[in-house]
This record gives C-alpha cells, sequence and structure tokens, in this order.
C-alpha cells in the first residue's frame, strides 16, 4: 500500500508540476498582451500630442488645443513637456483664472526647494498681470503661510495686501492672513526678546488697517485691538481709532451699493457700466476730506484692477486699462507704476499706448537703451491691433532714438536715418497700401530740414511720399515742405547778412520756392486753399507786380474749380440739386364734410376741434425748431383766446414755403430768423470732439445752440446744427467752408427746413450703346489716366466715370462713354475678358435695370398722405374726425366699410370663414 501511494502521490505531484508551468506560461502571455496594450496606447498619446503640436504651430492663438495638450501630458506624467506647453501658452495669450489656478494647485505640492520657491512666487506675480482673482490671492497667502519661513511669507503677504488690501469686498480676507503670520511670531517670542515690542507693534498695526478701512467686516478686528492697544496706548489713541473706524464705516455705506450689483450682474457690458460709476463716485469721495484716511487712491487701484480683469471683452476695456496707467502715475511708486504697466500689455498687447507708456517710464528710470530697445521688439513680436497702433509705436520709439542723437555725431544721425528707414519699409511691408499716408517720414523730413541741416536729404524724402498712394494730391505735405523751404531760405538769407537788397542767390531762392507753390497747386485736390494762401502770403512779401497777379488768377482759378467739385459733391450726398425746378405745390386736403356738419351741431365739439388744430399746429412748428436746436425763449406763447387754421393764413404759408423751395440760394434776410442764424455742417469725424467743435465755430460769432449728430451714415461722418445770435455770424462761418477741424475739413453751408430730400438721379436709367459697363476692375486701375490709357485707342471718348464708395474708396466698377456706337462695340469685343492684375474685365453695354418706383402707401380714413417731400409735417386732418368714425366697422364680415373701402379680415373672419367651411 505504501508503495502505491508514494506511486499516486508522485504522480500528483508531478501533474501539479505540469499545471503550475501551464500557468506560469498563460500569464507570461497575459503579460506581454497587457504590454502591447499599453505600448499601443503609448502610441496613440504620442500621436495626439504630436497632432496637437502640429495643430498649435499653424495656429498658436487656438487657446482649446493648448489647454487640450496640457491635459494629455499632465495625464502621462510628463511633467518638463506639461510645464513648457503652460509656458508657451502664457507667451501667446492671457491664461484663464482657472487654469492659473491649476498650475499653482500644482507647481505648490513641488515647490520644497529655496530655488522652487522663488519660481513659485514669481508664478504668483504672474498670475496676478493676467487676472485679478480672489481664489489665486488666497492661494497665495495659504502658501506664503506654510513656507515656514517667516521672511519669504512677510514679503509675499505684503505683496498680496499690496495688490489686494483696500479691495471693500475681500480685503479683510488677506489683512487676517497677514495678521495670522504676525501673531505666531509673536507667540513663538519671549517677552524678554528684544524683537518683541517691535513685532507686537506689527500685530497691532494690521489690527489698526483692518478696522479702520472701509472694509466688510472690519468690526470683527475691534475687540483683538483693544486689548492689545490698550497695553501699548491710552484711551485718547483707542478714541481716534474709533472714530476713523465710523468714518470708514459711512464711506463703505456709500460704495456698498455697486458692490451688491456687481454680485449679481452677468454681463460684462453692464458691469463695465457699473464699475465706472463706482470709480466716480470713489473719485468724488477722495476729495473730500472727511475721508481723507480711507485710502480712496489704493480703493481706485484695485477697482481699476477688478475692472480690467473681468470687462476684458468688453469695448471700454482699452480706456479702462489707459485710466489704470495713468492713475498709478499720478499716484503709486515706481514699483507699482511698473507692475501695473506689465499687467496693461499682458491684458492688451496689441495697443501701443501701454508700450509707449512703458517705454517712457523706462526713459524717466534712466534704464539702458537696450532694455528700451527690448521693451519695443517685444510690442513688435505682439502684432499691433491696427495701423495706427503700429504707426504710433514706431514714433514712440523713433522719438526716443531721437532725443539719444547728438546730431554733431555722423555715428548717431546715421543711426537715426536707419531707424527712419526701418520703420517706414516695415510699415509698408506689414500694412500695403494703408502705410501709404505715413507720419513717419514728414517727422523725418523734418529733422533733415531743422536738426541735421540737410535740406537736400529732406526734399528726396518729400518726393518719395509723393510717389505713394493719393499723398501727391493731398495739402499736409505741400504745406509741410513750402513751410520748410521757406525757413530754408529765411535761415540761408540770414547767414549772406541781406536784409531786403536783391541778390542773384536771393532770387534763384524766390524762384525755386514760387515753382513749388505751382507745383503743390496743380496737384493737390483735398484742399487748395490752404496752398493758395502760403503761395499768396509769400508773394506778397518777396514777388513782383507779375507775380502776384500770376498768384492771384492761379489761385483763384483754383479754388473756383475747387469749389465747384466740392458743391457737385455735397448736392450728390444731401441727394439734391443746387437750384430745384419750379414744381406745383400740393394743394391742402379739404376738410371732409361730415366732420364740417358734426362740428355744426355741437359748440363743446367745434372748441375741442379747434383746440386739437391749435396744438398740432404748435407741434408741427416745435417739430420743424428741433431741427436746429431748442425752441427760442423769446417766442410769445401766453394769453389770448387759441384761433383755428384760417384758410388765409394756409395760402400765406404754402406761398412762402413755395417761394423757399423755388430760390435755396436766397440771402439770409429772405429766410426766417432761426433759419438765417442757423449753420449746417458736415463732414466731420465720426468721433468728433465736440469741445474743439465748438471753439472752432465760436470764432465767427456767439453761439446760441450746438446740436451735433455723430455716424450718420447718410453723410459719412457726423453733422451738427450751429444757432448763431445774428445772421452776421452765418455769412462769416461760411467765408470760411473747408476749414480744416482736426485734419478733417468742414462742409459749411445755409441750413433750410424746407428743402427737399427727394433725390433725382444723376445719370440715364436707359440702354445706352455707345457706354459700356466695366466690372472686376483692380483697384490700382480705378484710375480715370489709365483707364484712358486702355481704352482710347477703339474711339473718341466722351467721358470715364470710377464709381466709388462714400468715403471715397474704388468698388472696382467703371462707365466708359465714346462718341458713337460704332467704337463701343469694338471695344466691347477687345477689352471683354482681358486680364489686368490678375483679374478679368467682365465689360458690357451699359443697361441698367429699371428703378422700381416708390411704393405709395394706402390711405385710409383719418389718416393723410404721406408726406413726399421727406420734412417733418403732420397732418391736421384727423383731429377733425371723431372718434366713432375712426374706429373699424364691424357690420360685414368681409369687412367693407362704410364709405366702400375694405379693411383688413381679423382673425375672427378667418376663424368664420374655416368653421363655413
Amino acid at each position: 500500500m505504501a508503495i502505491v501511494e508514494d506511486g499516486v502521490r508522485h504522480e500528483s505531484e508531478e501533474e501539479n508540476e505540469v499545471v503550475l508551468e501551464e500557468d506560469h506560461e498563460e500569464d507570461g502571455e497575459q503579460d506581454s498582451d497587457s504590454s502591447d496594450d499599453e505600448d499601443d496606447d503609448d502610441v496613440l498619446v504620442e500621436t495626439k500630442i504630436s497632432l496637437l503640436e502640429q495643430q498649435i504651430t499653424q495656429d498658436p492663438y487656438s487657446y482649446d488645443d493648448h489647454i487640450e495638450l496640457i491635459q494629455i501630458l499632465w495625464s502621462v506624467s510628463d511633467l518638463e513637456r506639461w510645464r513648457g506647453a503652460f509656458d508657451r501658452l502664457q507667451q501667446v495669450c492671457l491664461l484663464r483664472p482657472e487654469h492659473w489656478l491649476l498650475r499653482l494647485q500644482t507647481e505648490m505640492t513641488l515647490a520644497h526647494s529655496a530655488q522652487s520657491r522663488e519660481h513659485m512666487a514669481e508664478l504668483f506675480q504672474q498670475a496676478s498681470l493676467d487676472c485679478y482673482s480672489i481664489p489665486i490671492l488666497s492661494e497665495w497667502c495659504s502658501w506664503s503661510l506654510s513656507t515656514g519661513d517667516p521672511v519669504l511669507a512677510r514679503a509675499q503677504l505684503s505683496e498680496v495686501v499690496r495688490r489686494a488690501g483696500a479691495d471693500p469686498f475681500s480685503g479683510k480676507l488677506f489683512w487676517d492672513a497677514k495678521l495670522e503670520l504676525e501673531k505666531a511670531q509673536m507667540d513663538s517670542m519671549n517677552v524678554e526678546d528684544p524683537q518683541y515690542k517691535e513685532q507686537r507693534q506689527r500685530v497691532l498695526w494690521c489690527l489698526e488697517e483692518a478696522f479702520t478701512r472701509p472694509l466688510l467686516r472690519s468690526e470683527e478686528a475691534w475687540q483683538p485691538l483693544q486689548d492689545l492697544a490698550l497695553m501699548l496706548h491710552d484711551q485718547e489713541y483707542l478714541d481716534k481709532i474709533k472714530q476713523q473706524h465710523e468714518v470708514a464705516v459711512e464711506y463703505l455705506q456709500k460704495i456698498s451699493p455697486f458692490e451688491d450689483k456687481l454680485l449679481t450682474t452677468e454681463d460684462p457690458e453692464d458691469k463695465c457700466k457699473i464699475y465706472l460709476d463706482y470709480i466716480d463716485v470713489v473719485k468724488e469721495l477722495s476729495h473730500d476730506e472727511k475721508y481723507v484716511e480711507c485710502d480712496s487712491e489704493g480703493i481706485l487701484k484695485v477697482l481699476y484692477d477688478r475692472a480690467s480683469s473681468e470687462c476684458s471683452a468688453t469695448t471700454a476695456a482699452h480706456a479702462l486699462l489707459l485710466a489704470f496707467a495713468r492713475h498709478a502715475q499720478a499716484t503709486a511708486s515706481r514699483a507699482s507704476v511698473q507692475r501695473v504697466l506689465d499687467a496693461c500689455v499682458r491684458r492688451c498687447p496689441r495697443r501701443a499706448a501701454f508700450w509707449t507708456l512703458k517705454m517712457q517710464q523706462a526713459e524717466h528710470e534712466e534704464r539702458d537703451f537696450e532694455e528700451i530697445k527690448s521693451i519695443f521688439e517685444t510690442a513688435l513680436t505682439k502684432g499691433m491691433e491696427t495701423y495706427k497702433d503700429a504707426e504710433m509705436l514706431w514714433l514712440s520709439y523713433l522719438e526716443y532714438t531721437r532725443r539719444l542723437t547728438v546730431f554733431d555725431n555722423p555715428n548717431d544721425v546715421d543711426r537715426l536715418r536707419r531707424t527712419f528707414r526701418l520703420a517706414w519699409d516695415s510699415l509698408a511691408v506689414a500694412w500695403g497700401e494703408e502705410a501709404n499716408d505715413c507720419e513717419i517720414p514728414l517727422y523725418w523730413a523734418r529733422l533733415e530740414y531743422k536738426r541735421i541741416q540737410d535740406p537736400k536729404q529732406g526734399k528726396e524724402i518729400f518726393e518719395e511720399i509723393f510717389k505713394y498712394g493719393q499723398n501727391k494730391t493731398l495739402s499736409k505735405y505741400w504745406e509741410a515742405l513750402i513751410q520748410l523751404e521757406q525757413a530754408r531760405e529765411r535761415v540761408e538769407r540770414a547767414e549772406r547778412g541781406e536784409r531786403g537788397e536783391k541778390t542773384e542767390r536771393g532770387e534763384r531762392g524766390e524762384r525755386r520756392i514760387r515753382e513749388l507753390c505751382r507745383r503743390a497747386l496743380r496737384c493737390v485736390a483735398d484742399y487748395p486753399p490752404a496752398v493758395a494762401r502760403l503761395w499768396l502770403d509769400f508773394e506778397r512779401d518777396y514777388g513782383e507786380l507779375a507775380h502776384v497777379v500770376e498768384c492771384r488768377d492761379m489761385c483763384a482759378t483754383k479754388v473756383q474749380q475747387w469749389r465747384e467739385n466740392y458743391q457737385t459733391l455735397k448736392e450728390k450726398m444731401l441727394g439734391q440739386k443746387t437750384k430745384l425746378k419750379n414744381k406745383p405745390v400740393q394743394n391742402k386736403k379739404k376738410p371732409n364734410p361730415k366732420k364740417k356738419s358734426k362740428e355744426d351741431k355741437s359748440n363743446k365739439v367745434k372748441r375741442k376741434s379747434d383746440e386739437t388744430a391749435e396744438t398740432i399746429e404748435v407741434k408741427r412748428k416745435k417739430d420743424k425748431d428741433t431741427d436746429v436746436g431748442e425752441k427760442d425763449k423769446d417766442v410769445d406763447t401766453g394769453g389770448g383766446q387759441k384761433r383755428p387754421h384760417e384758410d388765409t393764413e394756409d395760402k400765406e404759408d404754402e406761398a412762402e414755403n413755395k417761394r423757399q423751395r423755388t430760390d435755396t440760394e436766397s440771402s439770409a434776410t429772405q429766410l426766417s430768423g432761426r433759419e438765417a442764424c442757423t449753420l449746417f455742417v458736415s463732414n466731420l469725424a465720426y468721433d468728433v470732439n465736440e469741445e474743439n467743435l465748438r471753439e472752432k465755430l465760436s470764432e465767427y460769432g456767439e453761439i446760441v445752440s450746438l446740436r451735433v449728430r455723430t455716424g450718420v451714415k447718410a453723410f459719412g461722418g457726423s453733422i451738427c446744427y450751429c444757432q448763431y445770435k445774428t445772421s452776421e455770424s452765418v455769412e462769416e462761418a461760411l467765408k470760411h467752408d473747408r476749414v480744416p477741424l482736426d485734419g478733417r475739413p468742414m462742409f459749411l453751408s445755409r441750413y433750410s427746413a424746407s428743402k427737399s430730400k427727394q433725390a433725382n438721379f444723376k445719370y440715364p436709367v436707359t440702354t445706352e450703346k455707345n457706354k459700356l459697363f466695366v466690372k472686376q476692375l483692380p483697384f490700382s486701375y480705378c484710375k480715370k489716366e489709365k483707364l484712358t490709357k486702355i481704352f482710347k485707342k477703339y474711339g473718341k471718348l466722351n467721358d470715364i466715370r470710377i464709381v466709388t464708395f462714400k468715403n471715397g474708396n474704388p468698388k472696382g466698377l467703371a462707365y466708359v462713354e465714346y462718341e458713337d456706337e460704332a467704337a463701343a462695340a469694338a471695344a466691347l469685343e477687345a477689352t471683354n475678358g482681358m486680364e489686368l492684375a490678375g483679374r478679368k474685365l467682365d465689360v458690357a453695354v451699359s443697361a441698367p435695370p429699371p428703378r422700381a418706383p416708390a411704393a405709395t402707401p394706402a390711405s385710409s380714413l383719418g389718416q393723410g398722405k404721406r408726406d413726399t417731400g421727406g420734412g417733418t409735417r403732420r397732418t391736421q386732418l384727423s383731429s377733425f374726425i371723431p372718434s366713432v368714425l375712426q374706429l373699424p366697422s364691424t357690420s360685414k364680415a368681409n369687412g367693407d366699410h362704410a364709405n366702400g373701402e375694405q379693411r383688413p379680415l381679423s382673425n375672427k373672419d378667418f376663424r368664420d370663414m374655416l368653421l363655413k367651411n
């Protein structure tokens, strides 16, 4: 049996060994399978990372792609690449508070060495530049208290309270954190310790700040403050502290409503308006001596920080940041100003104003050239939002370079010239045609004439300016060149010692300036009177009789031609011609006989009708007056019995209106008193400065009222109605038509409320076989000279008209008119499909589509015809119709009125029709 048992035992052991070997083989196969799965997952993750890296390279400003990459790198525990992804995102745009919080909380768990703690402090400072966030500031306090280094903790908590300690809503939280640190330090000391007394003063200061500032829950600091203060000071000190607290509580009550509104408002635009009102109130309180101890300047700094962070997507964000920077420069220390400017360029990196302030602050602090140049180069890498921002940035740097230049040093002069050339060329490459009208070469040319004393180089710069765009037709460049050349001639005369006697060199200089004025007058198109004035003044000072006569004739011809063109343009903008043809006056609607009979039945009804008619007439006159300002205060509106409109009065008004329509160029004495004293101003900038406008118009007389309408698209800008005290002021103002305001000429004309607003189309609307309509024109060929060169070879031209927008920019369309149809047909065959600057022309015979007649609204009972003249007249017929007759009749289901007119079907009518079917 034993042998048998041993045999069985050995067999079972062998079987177990075989089974164990099989299990080991299966485990090995499972391990290899799982490792293969892990390898596949790693490959997929790396593929996803590579794809995201490629997408970010193509579009570095895609915030979501950056965040997705950061999350994937965190999932694979690749710390260095995770940090690199965060740093790359931080370089291209602002980090949102929640993502800053994610990184800070992660880095806090890894900051154990002194170097890592320094890096941690830098990260908190960078986060505070991107946004004002209470959670981030709270984490900053928590991390500072957990470092275990009292010096580092005190420094970091001081940074926090410097940024947010004045916040009325959450400032108490940060003062409590600082108090906790100072109390812990005091508790760790003995009374005999030499620093114990100083530490106790720190604790008392924290309690005092928390109690005397306008902070929520500030009263919580009273009891510990009272206990500690009695140990160090007398009762008088406590009374003073308590008085300051009462003032702070009163201050807090004045600003608390704004904090309540901000808590319940979600829309950024609405929040921005609340912040602006909040800031205005705090500014008012800062001027009150009662609240001088409430740190209004600190509260303003916090409010600007909060507003610019929470309202960064609003239209007022740039203005808020600019006000923030100006406030810091006026009230804060250098370190605070530097921090605020860093925050501004982080939150709004594509606006030049903040980079300019940053460079000026660095120059004020006497930083070296390389550091300021580095600021400028960093700004260039951000890419400015508009051409004007890019130009302003370059001008700021050029101004700084000019201040460093020693003009007696050739190397400095050469560096300045190279910088100007680089600025001009860089703007041209980056902004194309928009950079044609550039201030930088004008600045450069002035320096060549005035500081470098090289007028030849300055003249060459002007000649280069005239090659680009429409610069040759702009008066501002010619004015500057003429004035510089005249100043140069005066200097040369003084150097030669000439006092008025004629010399050959003097006559040669006069001929040079005279020829320059002739050339300028021929080229200028936007405002020739400016050049004409310069030339005429020069000839009066230096010219002979023949020169003066020639100058006057040429200037008068040019200015007259320009005024005619301007008048045509103005009439086109206003939609009417200068002289309106006589047209029949529409007869006024006769009174309804039914109404007449109704009035005869009751004197009460008659009095009511008369009263309504008078009221409507007053309203009509008032509406007419509102076009130019408020109603005159000296109009007699009192006393006497109200009288209805008589037929004779209507006829007189009709005759007067007809006279005004048929003679729009009559003198001011033929107009009514208000109209004669009113000036109409157009072609103003969309964002016109009303103070500058009032100051300019007041030069011609005393202003009674000024009403500005900004952004009127029909006029291509803003318009203004200016009422003077006398009509002579209007006449004086008209003499200065096209006078510039902020670099833009003003169109001045008389105001007339009776002008017709119906536009008469200037060109034929039928098919003209001798005229071609050209489409798909490149903008560079939208010039009369270039099109004439192309089309004149097929026959004699009558006219070429370029179609433009209201601002003068071309649409890519043109009309080419020949003398005969044969020439037009030949041109059509030859030019249709012709390629110009990469675009194929589409040429056809001019056949405008028929113009649809204006829809005439159907009149109904009690509603007069619409005033097609476009005025503000109101019909007076409805006031004489009894209210009963103005209600819709319900006698028939199909909606017939008593007078046979069909009324619109109501919902009840449709319901009845459906039920019948």
